[in-house]
């Protein structure tokens, strides 16, 4: 798995680097322009770079590399545990340099008032990367890079149908029910919050290795 690992960390310096700037660059202008803040800066970049551990699959896949990889001592169960490894290395190191980028704009706007806070609201970001590389790890190793892109829309236009639809359907929910759920999460506070939502991407991520590893062992080459 060490060497999965350079060589993916690798492509990343190779094919990332400018990807990664460009994020950077384009996260800072438009927060210095004033149309986002500086949370947003954070956001974009780690939910939006952990898209290239997805990508790592397509450049296994090129010109039959899984045949090869196969022949190394490299197991199907390893392949599986390296990506979720390295998702979680690169979707960090983008959450950290995203944070600084943040909390550097934050002291300059003099907004950066309760510490603590502003790491807990960048967290949930970095939980929601995980779950999105959960949510699509699977689907590109269960099917190729034409038929994932497919299988990805589908399931943004579901996300989005339900998103919807649970925010209407909130809208006939009795009051008691609302206020039950606000009370809730008001007992929870900030810590709790991120306590049920770090154990909510466990499951996630856990469910999906799961499903990685049963789509690997039977995929063939």
């Amino acid at each position: 798995m060490k060497g999965m690992l350079i060589k993916d960390m690798r492509l990343l310096l190779n094919q990332g680097k400018i990807l990664f700037l460009m994020l950077i660059v384009m996260a800072m202008i438009l927060s210095i322009a004033g149309m986002s803040n500086p949370s947003f800066v954070v956001s974009y970049i780690t939910i939006i770079f952990s898209f290239f551990t997805v990508s790592t699959v397509s450049y296994d896949e090129y010109d039959n590399c899984y045949l090869f990889l196969m022949t190394l001592p490299v197991t199907r169960k390893g392949y599986v545990r390296e990506k979720y490894m390295f998702g979680f290395i690169s979707t960090c190191a983008a959450w950290l340099i995203g944070l600084v980028i943040g909390t550097v704009l934050m002291l300059a706007e003099n907004r950066l008032s309760d510490p603590l806070e502003w790491v807990g609201e960048c967290t949930v970001y970095i939980l929601i990367a995980w779950i999105f590389v959960s949510v699509i790890l699977p689907i590109r190793l269960k099917f190729e890079a034409e038929k994932a892109r497919y299988v990805n829309l589908i399931m943004v236009v579901v996300c989005c149908i339900l998103i919807f639809g649970g925010i209407q359907l909130a809208e006939y929910l009795p009051d008691f029910i609302v206020k039950s759920g606000i009370n809730f999460l008001n007992r929870l506070g900030n810590t709790g919050f991120l306590v049920l939502a770090a154990l909510i991407t466990a499951v996630a991520v856990g469910v999906s290795y799961a499903c990685s590893r049963h789509i690997m062992d039977r995929k063939e080459f």
